[in-house]
């Protein structure tokens, strides 16, 4: 009896170790490759607008522009990392936003960014434009995994989902 209640504690064990890093992606994944693979694999607009990290095309005014609509500077750089921004230039209402909390930063503040990114486009013009724009907002999704935080307002969240399971 002692053997199978150890044996199932093993692998009760094991099961909750296995789910804990799965939800993670692997060491090394730059928020610009996730971004690239959500993009890849849901209908997107040709036009479109791209912060990336690597090209560090984000300052503060630019990101206080598109989170909460004012040009103004923002104290909220340093609250990641890496980042990867697609944001759709034309009426369709597209966006995959990926940030890496940093040390200063934790995913629940990444988490209120997005919050805040959804309320200004609601406010915004976009919805006079986009006859999806309704269905879009209030099926996007914020996800987190480890301390990466994703926000995805597309056509085909389950897409997009899959394709941040296969990174993993």
């Amino acid at each position: 009896m002692k053997k199978l209640l150890i044996i199932f504690l093993v692998i009760t064990l094991a099961s909750l170790t296995a789910c804990g890093t799965a939800k993670e992606f692997k060491d090394g994944t730059a928020c610009e490759e996730i971004l690239n693979a959500v993009v890849e694999a849901t209908e997107h607009p040709d036009s479109d607008k791209l912060y990336l990290k690597s090209e560090d095309n984000l300052d503060s005014s630019s990101f206080s522009l598109w989170v909460d609509g004012l040009y103004q500077e923002s104290d909220e750089l340093d609250l990641f990392s890496d980042y990867a921004i697609f944001v759709s230039a034309g009426t369709t209402t597209y966006e995959i936003a990926v940030l890496k909390a940093s040390e200063n930063g934790s995913t629940d503040k990444l988490i209120s960014v997005f919050e805040r990114r959804k309320e200004t486009l609601t406010l915004g013009d976009k919805g006079m434009y986009d006859p999806k724009f309704d269905m879009r907002i209030s099926s996007s999704k914020i996800e987190v995994a480890g301390d990466i935080v994703i926000l995805l307002i597309t056509d085909d969240n389950d897409a997009a989902l899959k394709a941040l399971e296969n990174l993993k």
